[in-house]
């Protein structure tokens, strides 16, 4: 199964489960509310809360929804503090990008309206030229890399054979029926 690589290499399901349970703790404590008032709020047993803040059961994105829209957080921040890497290319990148969210989200639609519209105007067909060229360079990079790996692989095969004839060649001399 192929999994995206995160800044810490690639995290388990268990990881990122455990991930987003502490961060639904953290959330759930900073309204200062207990576990069993939380859980009246939702519509739930204070045991069945619980085993999502315990890491027992596992988020469905419904209910991850519905305890946004109670604690006050936005969907984006529980995955971002579970997979950061999908956020950006490093730590703070990722951070970034999820707090400007965060601040515009708050922001009246007409200030909004205008950002668009800013950031349209920062953002022109030289800036996607540069990012395609910068991809271009990335990809003729990992290629090269690829490249030199399959030399050396392949030059650490040889080391072991023996000097001589290369693979594959058969012998010049023939067998020759002998009379017993």
């Amino acid at each position: 199964m192929y999994r995206k690589e995160g800044f810490d290499g690639i995290v388990s399901f268990g990881e990122i489960d455990a991930k987003l349970s502490a961060f639904l703790l953290d959330e759930r404590a900073k309204t200062g509310l207990t576990q069993s008032d939380f859980a009246t709020l939702a519509g739930l047993a204070r045991v069945v809360y619980s085993r999502y803040e315990l890491n027992i059961s596992r988020l469905t994105v419904s209910r991850m929804i519905h305890l946004s829209e109670l604690l006050g957080f936005l969907p984006m921040q529980m995955i971002h503090a579970a997979a950061p890497h999908l956020y950006g290319k490093d730590p703070q990148e990722a951070d970034d990008r999820v707090e400007l969210f965060r601040l515009i989200h708050d922001l009246p639609h007409d200030t909004i309206r205008s950002l668009i519209g800013i950031v349209g105007q920062l953002t022109p067909s030289d800036v996607l030229e540069a990012r395609q060229k910068a991809e271009a360079e990335a990809d003729a990079q990992a290629e090269a890399e690829r490249q030199r790996l399959n030399r050396k692989a392949a030059r650490a095969s040889r080391r072991g054979r023996p000097p001589g004839r290369p693979p594959g060649r058969k012998s010049s001399t023939t067998e020759t029926p002998t009379d017993e």
